[in-house]
């Protein structure tokens, strides 16, 4: 049979006994209220709308506690129909009374009244005096009723707002009755209410509130017997204070990370429902520094809680563990990358996570897989054979979060480097996989473009060019590659100039398609004069494989690039500067040259640096093919006009790189290249060779003579000889003539110096007291402009070594020279 339910009170009369001169009749009456308002809110309206509450007020400030105890309840059940009228006519008399009676049941009413005022008012908790600290007070009471009405009071007043819950906090005494009553005995109703106000105060105050909530004494030993022993959603609560706590900053962080807290954590982490939170305060903790990163790392049971999570059925914490190993592997992936390798499950965990459809667990799984990728890619290897892992890549890859996208090319372009042609084919054919591909190729974030173009230039270069022409021929996919040509990102524009390359290497169609691109080879040329980057020597290969097959010229492409503004500077500049750029660049050159059009090698030869370029790598080029296709460009030049193109060919120096070229044995480099010289000046061309017939004889002198004697010239013995002659004394009248400029140079310097009687290195006289026989130098004595160089003694020539020294020597060469090249002297 149920309890009937409180009559409705007579209010009237209620009113006339609350006001009667009994004692007696009062505290009746208040007892009476107490049931009704406590049975239904209507009736507690009623009183609330009587204007008996003022009565009601002075009841509670009665000796009698048996009225004093009704009359709070009735307060307090009115306090949820009308909270601002109970606020402002009995906050006094309710503070008063939770000191006075602590221990008794009015503190436990009236506790419940503060409770009922915080639930829907808690401002007007706040702003009454003492009620805070009343509250505090309260939570050191004997009676465990009180105790958990006041915890729920401060639970509420916390939630409000974040600066009522600091406000919660800074009361003296609040977190450590609280604290304490989550470690004590008490009901466990008592112990999971002040739990959850102590997690309000974290969650809603923030970082400040859980540092005072932690710092508090007593409170991490209270937190962890709660998170090894306590209820299930007081243990989560502890262990979100203990997240929040890390989050303020790396000096809370570390004070919350004691090894203690750190070992329940992971203890804890194992029991069913608790997994989340844990893990998730472990992950906070190495977030807030790399020193803490490691200090978690090391805490008995925590790399098997990690792991444990990530493999785990629960989603949330996979994520957290995630996100834990994340921080750790940026100061440790050595320990990371060996604990995923051991584990069969992690790998297929992480590719589950990244299938998720919560953008924070894709998130911290793909960040893993990225760091994993960076420090061994063996690690990332077996994702292409996990369902679904691919298609989330690629998801990923063509997503506008920078990092995602970018993260997404790294695992791919990883999985490629250490997998093989298999695994590039089942990348690469996956659905969605290159569509994704040409989606990233547009991404605003240049890194994420690099690795998404890097995927498919390590599939090129690695197993098959096709995979880059099945890239290049994708709709739109050739206008974004040209585009990228122009990043500022050295390797983005290097991957898009790559598979250009290979995509344009076996297909004459798409090269053409290249090249009628707008601002396609300015790009390319644009590029390549940048230096000697990836970036350059990769628009090098570009640009000879969109005008070339190889071994083969394709004349409408390098019409439209001998035409296309800024390209031959760009060749030119390359072949000048050598490097890897110079042999692609030259072979470029040539292959316009060698057309065989006019108005091509016009157009080619009229280009400023052209013909010197050619000329220079002839003269320097180890490479034979490259002095080859120089000295053949060369040819078609001066073969073309002879009397024109021919003469700057020569005067440029062409003979004299012959005569080098045959030096180095480069006989079939220059055969033709002579022939075409022959043509322009026989003369000139004779002169030039017979430079290499005087000592020492070299390679260059045997092939000189048998030019010399060969048609067009066909000069007899006796003639060649005559030549040999000549040039050798030219040759030694040009050293005579070196050495005299150069001492002509040095000796203005030493004029002053030379002064007769005078010594160069003291500057005595010969004649001065003190001074003894001035001696000439020995090694220029005589022998130059400036006359004898005269000293004291050997200490003083010693001294004025350093200046004498320049002009010493070229005097004395000079001299030399001379007698060389005098009558009867070593010149013949």
């Amino acid at each position: 049979m149920s309890r009937p339910s409180p009559s409705a009170p007579n209010i009237p009369r209620l009113i006339e006994q609350l006001n009667s001169a009994n004692a007696f009749t009062v505290a009746a009456a208040v007892e009476c209220a107490a049931r009704a308002a406590a049975g239904l809110d209507r009736h507690a309206l009623r009183l609330a709308q009587s204007g008996a509450v003022p009565a009601f007020v002075r009841a509670l400030q009665s000796p009698d506690e048996h009225a004093a105890k009704d009359a709070a309840a009735v307060l307090a059940g009115v306090a949820r129909v009308a909270p601002d009228l109970v606020a402002e006519a009995a906050g006094s008399a309710l503070v008063a009374a939770l000191t006075s009676w602590r221990d008794g049941d009015v503190a436990v009413n009236a506790a419940a009244a503060f409770k009922e005022l915080a639930h829907r008012t808690p401002m007007s908790v706040a702003a009454e005096p003492g009620a805070l600290q009343a509250l505090a007070s309260a939570l050191r009471s004997t009676n465990d009723m009180t105790v958990r009405n006041a915890a729920a009071a401060f639970g509420c007043c916390a939630a409000a707002s974040s600066s009522l819950a600091r406000l919660v906090a800074c009361t003296p005494g609040a977190l450590a009755g609280l604290c304490a009553a989550v470690t004590s005995d008490r009901d466990p109703s008592v112990i999971s209410i002040a739990m959850s106000a102590l997690t309000e105060i974290a969650d809603t105050g923030g970082g400040d509130a859980a540092v005072r909530i932690v710092s508090t004494p007593g409170a991490m030993d209270a937190l962890t017997r709660i998170l090894l022993g306590g209820e299930l959603g007081v243990a989560r609560s502890a262990a979100s204070v203990l997240a929040d706590a890390s989050k303020a900053g790396p000096e809370h962080a570390r004070a919350a990370a004691t090894p203690a807290a750190l070992t329940a954590l992971a203890s804890a982490a194992s029991r069913d429902g608790l997994a989340v939170n844990c893990i998730g305060a472990l992950s906070c903790f190495t977030a807030a520094s790399p020193q803490l990163a490691l200090r978690v790392a090391d805490a008995p049971g925590v790399e098997v809680a990690l792991l444990a999570a990530l493999t785990g059925r629960e989603m949330l914490a996979g994520a957290n563990a995630t996100r834990a190993f994340s921080y750790i592997a940026n100061t440790d992936a050595e320990r990371v990358g060996r604990l995923v390798a051991a584990a069969p499950a992690a790998l297929p965990a992480l590719s589950t996570l990244l299938q998720s459809t919560d953008t924070v667990v894709v998130q911290e799984s793909m960040f893993l897989l990225a760091k994993l990728a960076h420090h061994d890619r063996t690690l990332v290897t077996g994702l292409p054979d996990l369902p679904g892992a691919l298609q989330a890549l690629a998801a990923a890859l063509r997503g506008a979060d920078d990092r995602l996208a970018i993260s997404a090319g790294v695992v791919l372009g990883a999985a490629l480097v250490e997998g093989c042609a298999e695994t590039a084919e089942r990348v690469l054919s996956a659905p969605g996989v290159m569509q994704a591909v040409v989606a990233a190729a547009s991404h605003p974030n240049q890194s994420a473009v690099t690795n998404a173009l890097g995927i498919v230039r390590i599939a090129a270069q690695k197993f098959d060019g096709g995979y880059a022409t099945r890239l290049a021929c994708a709709p739109g996919a050739l206008q974004l590659l040209v585009r990228t040509l122009g990043s500022d990102e050295d390797l983005a524009a290097a991957n898009a100039a790559m598979i250009l390359a290979f995509a344009c290497r076996a297909d004459a169609g798409l090269a053409q398609r290249v090249a009628a691109v707008p601002g396609a080879l300015r790009a390319l040329a644009g590029q390549l004069s940048r230096g000697e980057g990836d970036a350059a020597a990769a628009a090098a290969s570009a640009l000879l494989c969109v005008a070339t097959d190889g071994s083969s010229p394709r004349p409408e492409v390098l019409r439209r690039l001998a035409a296309e503004e800024g390209v031959l500077p760009a060749l030119v500049a390359a072949v000048q500067r050598g490097g890897v750029t110079g042999p692609n660049s030259l072979y470029l050159l040539s292959a316009v040259v060698l057309v065989e059009e006019e108005r091509l090698v016009g157009l080619l030869s009229g280009a400023e640096g052209v013909i010197p370029a050619l000329i220079s790598a002839m003269r320097t080029s180890a490479d034979e093919a490259t002095a080859l296709n120089a000295a053949r460009a060369l040819a078609q030049i001066a073969a073309t006009s002879p009397q024109d193109l021919g003469r700057s060919v020569l005067d440029a120096g062409a003979a004299e790189a012959v005569v080098q070229a045959m030096a180095r044995g480069s006989d079939q480099a220059v055969s033709g290249l002579l022939q075409a010289l022959l043509v322009v000046d026989a003369a000139k061309v004779a002169a030039v060779l017979a430079t290499a017939l005087p000592p020492p004889y070299t390679a260059a002198t045997i092939r000189a003579r048998t030019a010399l004697a060969s048609a067009p010239l066909s000069l007899g013995s006796v003639a060649v000889e005559a030549l040999a002659h000549a040039a050798e004394v030219a040759a030694t009248l040009r050293a005579r003539t070196a050495a005299l400029e150069a001492l002509a140079s040095a000796a203005a310097a030493e004029a002053d110096a030379a002064q007769p009687r005078a010594c160069a290195g003291c500057g005595l006289q010969g004649e001065s007291a003190g001074a003894g026989r001035l001696w000439p130098c020995a090694g220029c004595s005589g022998k130059g402009p400036a006359g004898c160089v005269l000293y004291c003694d050997a200490d003083c020539q010693r001294a004025h070594w350093p200046a004498h020294k320049p002009y010493c020597k070229r005097a004395a060469a000079a001299a030399a020279a001379a007698e060389r090249s005098a009558p009867g002297g070593g010149a013949a």
